[in-house]
């Protein structure tokens, strides 16, 4: 990092291993105390100083070896041929910014230093020709409005199922696969229900043999037999189908003594391996990275997560009341309580004994009792796997899922106003100076589309650190705290990158990048198919260029240069020339000339007290 400390309107406030002093050559005997402050730090390793305006004088602080300056004679510059000594007007823009933001990139910054260290007295005016690389204002702000709008869509349904080959709780709690076998295996051996279960079972088993044993000459006594074993199924299945409604209605899976409760009537109760909180965190995280890094809408993703939150929120056993009667209802009970009777008068003749026995058997209902019986059992256990077994997983997974849901929702509106803010400060902004070359930027502007599938990646790659913090917390039923410093650090991660992509630009990948996002793609076509950053690289230190002086400095420098040739490192390819320096910025590509002072230029006499 390079600290940029600029005499003319502030104090020394913070150093760094290099600093970058910036002044009016009239002001440097004021700066002599603040620039010895800097030469005398233990914290500086290396300094250049950038003096601009006429008459380069510089106080003692700037004598010795270790001088490193640059003069800038005429900010605005003129177009020199150092070979040949042919000069032009320049664009009368000021460079200033140019220089300073140029020299700000580490990589150029400790080149620079080396490069005086050879040239006389460490001082040189510097001159330059460079390729822009910045984003037009307009292409970014359009993009920025773009990705914003992305981020603030409508929500959008989701018709995806957990159905990953490494997600086994995940499509089991919310319903979109069948409940394991295992799990429906419910009922203890020989516990409370599975004894009134096989009771009621029994009892239409005897009622169903003493029907079919009932012969033509049987007597009134064995027909009486058998309404007295109808009438104690019906008991039977009575009892099993108000036990299991009393279960429904009085268990839930958050009461304290529904293990207990659920024990004593022969019910199993513990968490089935892999439906812990632990594992369906680790699904859900799965699936969000998942679609984090498929570039699925985020818009989507809340949709789908607040899908699985209603689709795995247990709704409690006493919902399943009503169902018991629909399978058993009372007008069944009733008809097994009051059989009616075998009828009479018919007995002369076999074949209406078999006509009227059938007829019997129909009106007992036996067959509907049997079903309905195996139908409590079914809902029984069915409920007892989804509502009371995985009951506790099942809140835990609707309760998690709604909560990245709801942290989701809130990064995608704090990132559409972010996004929409910068547009608008963007939209203000001044195209690219004409001191440098354009043709990067032109190209930019036909990848608009590029450029917005570029941010967009990034900031869902940022979006899995945000996230980062609230898995440990959801493994822990912690839901609060998934929200707990999000709006920090969205904020924190959104003006790095602005600085990113104002000082580095969008070839380079940011820290918290995770993926290509279809970099290379624009790297590729915007950088190393322009013929002007070839040039630029490979420009002749002598040759013309924007010299930054003005036409009467240009006497007091040598007609010998040194250059330094830089260009972002996401540029790095072949065809470029040697001692290229690849930097991390994505701004400037090009080469930047030394051009030594002829001796006895730099006056170095001042009074004692500097002034």
């Amino acid at each position: 990092m390079v600290v940029v400390l600029d005499l003319r309107k502030e104090e020394i406030t913070r150093l760094g291993h290099r600093v970058l002093v910036v002044t009016d050559t009239d002001r440097l005997a004021a700066g002599q105390q603040a620039l010895q402050e800097v030469f005398s730090s233990r914290l500086v390793r290396s300094v250049l100083v950038v003096a601009l305006g006429p008459d380069p004088r510089l106080p003692p602080a700037l004598t010795g070896e270790s001088r490193r300056v640059l003069w800038v004679g005429d900010p605005c510059g003129i177009l020199w041929n150092a070979d040949t000594g042919e000069a032009a007007h320049g664009p009368e823009v000021s460079s200033e910014a140019i220089l300073i933001d140029l020299l700000s990139q580490p990589e150029v910054f400790d080149e620079v230093v080396g490069e005086l260290g050879e040239i006389p007295y460490g001082t040189a005016s510097p001159g330059w020709r460079i390729v822009a690389g910045r984003i037009d204002p307009e292409v970014l702000a359009q993009a920025f409005t773009d990705v914003a709008d992305r981020f603030a869509g409508p929500p959008q349904q989701d018709p995806a199922v957990f159905g990953s080959p490494l997600a086994s709780a995940l499509p089991v709690l919310s319903g979109t696969a069948d409940l394991p076998a295992d799990l429906l295996d419910a009922l203890v051996p020989d516990g409370r229900m599975d004894r009134l279960y096989r009771q009621a079972r029994d009892r239409l088993d005897r009622a169903t043999r003493a029907l079919d044993e009932l012969g033509y000459l049987s007597t009134a006594l064995a027909r009486a037999a058998v309404v007295d074993e109808v009438i104690a199924a019906g008991r039977a299945l009575a009892e099993f189908r108000d036990a299991v409604a009393r279960l429904f209605a009085d268990v839930d899976h958050s009461d304290e003594d529904a293990p207990g409760v659920l024990a004593a009537n022969g019910i199993k109760f513990a968490t089935p391996a892999g439906m812990g909180h632990a594992e369906i965190v680790a699904e859900l995280r799965a699936d969000v990275d998942t679609a984090l890094g498929e570039r699925k809408s985020l818009t989507r993703l809340v949709s789908r997560l607040r899908a699985l939150a209603d689709q795995s929120a247990p709704i409690g056993s006493a919902a399943f009341v009503p169902g018991c009667r629909r399978r058993c209802p009372d007008e069944l009970l009733n008809e097994l309580h009051a059989p009616p009777e075998f009828p009479r008068g018919l007995l002369n003749r076999f074949v209406f004994w078999r006509r009227s026995r059938a007829w019997w058997r129909e009106q007992l209902s036996l067959g509907p009792a049997r079903t309905a019986l195996d139908e409590l059992r079914t809902l029984l256990e069915q409920v007892a796997a989804s509502e009371w077994t995985l009951g506790e997983a099942r809140m835990h997974t609707s309760d998690a899922a709604r909560t990245v849901a709801a942290a989701l929702a809130e990064i995608c509106a704090q990132v559409s106003a972010t996004l929409t803010d910068w547009s608008r400060a963007e939209a203000g902004q001044a195209a690219a100076s004409p001191a440098l070359d354009e043709e990067v930027t032109v190209r930019l502007r036909d990848r608009g589309g590029q450029l917005r599938e570029v941010i967009t990646g990034d900031l869902l790659d940022a979006v899995t650190g945000w996230l980062d913090p609230a898995w440990p917390a959801l493994e822990h039923g912690d839901y609060r705290d998934v929200q707990a410093g999000l709006e920090r650090r969205v904020d924190e991660t959104l003006r790095q990158y602005r600085y990113h992509l104002a000082h580095r630009g969008v070839q380079e990948k940011p820290e918290f990048g995770t993926a290509d996002a279809g970099r290379q793609d624009l790297v590729d076509a915007v950088w190393r198919q322009s013929q002007q950053v070839v040039r630029a690289l490979q420009a002749p230190p002598g040759g013309q260029m924007l010299q930054l002086c003005g036409d009467r400095d240009l006497s007091l420098l040598l007609r010998q240069a040194y250059a330094v040739r830089f260009a972002p490192r996401a540029v790095r390819g072949q065809g470029n020339p040697p001692g290229v320096v690849w930097t991390r910025s994505g701004q400037y590509a090009g080469t930047l000339r030394l051009v030594p002072l002829r001796p006895g230029t730099v006056e170095e006499n001042w009074s004692g007290d500097g002034a």
